[in-house]
């Protein structure tokens, strides 16, 4: 019996297929974060004004950086064709839909792969390919997280189509966390990711998603300002009630933004951060972590800046110590579960704290960088728009050897559709690592030298602002105070994700 095959999801399966496919090839110089044209253009931008200190400040750049940086650009990014996509997705009981658009696309039968765990659903897919033709997909009888984890494969393309909701007990998040834990994505790298709406017969559920939902929006839109007024405060204030109706009366959309969101928090944060803090890199950084982990106060939550995240899951940590009234309790500890993928000594509340405390000198640095805090202290760089500090250096560091994989945030492709009485919410994401931004400096004990070289120096900060341009908007944990060109500048604006397109 046909299953997927209703109209509009054959539509949305064509569309994402191919945008992938495309971005991948012909249009690959555009998927990443900063184009390769990015930190001439800034430069050029700089030269191009009347008598000023930023004039006079990229004149002193070697041109032959800039062609250097767009060497490795190049190095990094690439070509490919179709036939060399590596491809995989969740088989189901109809795997040859996929298939077929995919090898429509040009993408070799041999490089797809398809995954199913359920042992009927399994028996299902492969009657799918009846006979001999070599025309088909290696149909794995395993869950994709757990071949994530024990096949060092890496892909191109994945695509996990849940048919859940967000947050379930059929854990198709977990099959995210697992494909950027064990760095399965190539970069550039799409993810297309299908997931369900909500019943809208489940009041307990319907509550449940509003409120982690509205939370988040709120931490978000107030991330400078009190989030409570006073720390015997036993409700929300105003602001979170505003939040709360807004997302209750438009779940629909809500829904859709929160799964961007998390999706990209997920890639470019969380993941990365619980790598690094559990790896013996953070020694680089200091000699251990503080040893209590208790629940913030309401003042210490209030004082949480430029870090969304972890101001959201530690404002979650009070509202539920202090019996606060709220539904969404559970549905973020099992957003929390279906993130962390496996136990590690720090988790990932304690992990992004850790990095938190450490920017905000919480915890003392080891002495060997006293040095390298001096210089970036100290009036030793041009300021531009922004003059880095040391926090600036931690991100540097963080970011090189916990390799986050960013998402490009224009690029991104959103629809949403009814399929079977069910509507769907469909992402396509794609990810860079931007190693032609973290491997232009060197090592930790030296970067001061490299900084002290103006070209290298201005080559690295003209890319961390497209980086910057890419996140502002959406995530605020790294490189806050890295800008060079002020967003709103003709070429150089901070981008946007695109409304998502909603198929009838």
């Amino acid at each position: 019996m046909t299953m997927y095959k209703q109209k509009t999801k054959n539509y949305v399966r064509h569309s994402v297929i191919r945008n992938a496919v495309e971005s991948l090839t012909e249009k690959r110089g555009q998927s990443c974060c900063v184009k390769r044209p990015y930190v001439r253009d800034v430069y050029d931008y700089f030269s191009s004004m009347d008598e000023s200190r930023e004039k006079t400040e990229v004149s002193k750049i070697d041109v032959n950086y800039i062609k250097e940086w767009e060497r490795m650009h190049d190095t990094y990014i690439g070509t490919k064709r179709p036939e060399d996509l590596s491809v995989c997705y969740l088989a189901g009981p109809e795997p040859e839909n996929d298939f077929n658009e995919f090898i429509s696309t040009g993408v070799l039968p041999q490089n797809i792969w398809a995954f199913e765990f359920d042992k009927n659903t399994y028996l299902q897919a492969l009657n799918s390919f009846e006979g001999d033709d070599f025309m088909q997909p290696k149909i794995i009888k395993t869950s994709i997280e757990y071949f994530f984890k024990n096949t060092p494969k890496k892909f191109d393309i994945v695509y996990i189509d849940a048919c859940a909701t967000f947050v379930s007990s059929r854990n198709a998040l977990k099959c995210i966390s697992a494909l950027f834990k064990y760095h399965r994505l190539n970069s550039p790298g799409v993810l297309i990711s299908n997931f369900a709406y909500l019943d809208d017969k489940n009041e307990q559920e319907l509550k449940e998603y509003v409120d982690m939902i509205a939370l988040y929006n709120y931490v978000a839109n107030n991330s400078r300002n009190k989030l409570l007024d006073t720390e015997d405060a036993l409700c929300l204030s105003k602001k979170f009630f505003c939040e709360q109706n807004e997302v209750q009366n438009n779940l629909v959309f809500h829904y859709g933004e929160f799964i961007t969101r998390m999706l990209c928090n997920i890639a470019s944060i969380s993941i990365p951060v619980k790598r690094f803090v559990n790896s013996n890199y953070l020694k680089y950084l200091i000699s251990e972590p503080d040893k209590k982990l208790d629940n913030c106060t309401l003042q210490e939550i209030n004082n949480i800046k430029d870090n969304n995240l972890y101001k959201y899951f530690m404002f979650k940590n009070y509202i539920q110590s202090k019996g606060i009234e709220f539904n969404g309790n559970e549905k973020i500890d099992k957003l929390i579960q279906q993130i962390e993928v496996k136990n590690e000594e720090y988790n990932i509340i304690r992990s992004i704290e850790i990095i938190n405390n450490i920017k905000c000198q919480k915890i003392k640095a080891n002495d060997d960088l006293d040095k390298i805090f001096e210089f970036f202290e100290k009036d030793n760089m041009y300021q531009f728009l922004d003059k880095p500090n040391k926090i600036f250096f931690f991100d540097t560091v963080i970011n090189q050897l916990s390799y986050p994989m960013h998402y490009v945030c224009d690029n991104i492709k959103r629809y949403t559709y009814v399929a079977k009485e069910k509507r769907m919410f469909t992402d396509l994401i794609i990810f860079d690592e931007c190693r032609y931004i973290y491997d232009w400096v060197p090592a930790i004990d030296q970067i001061t030298r490299s900084f002290s070289n103006l070209s290298w120096q201005y080559v690295f900060r003209f890319a961390i602002d497209g980086l910057i341009k890419q996140r502002i908007n959406y995530n605020n944990e790294f490189f806050y105070g890295g800008s060079v060109v002020p967003l709103k500048t003709e070429g150089f604006k901070d981008k946007t994700i695109s409304e998502r397109e909603r198929v009838n």
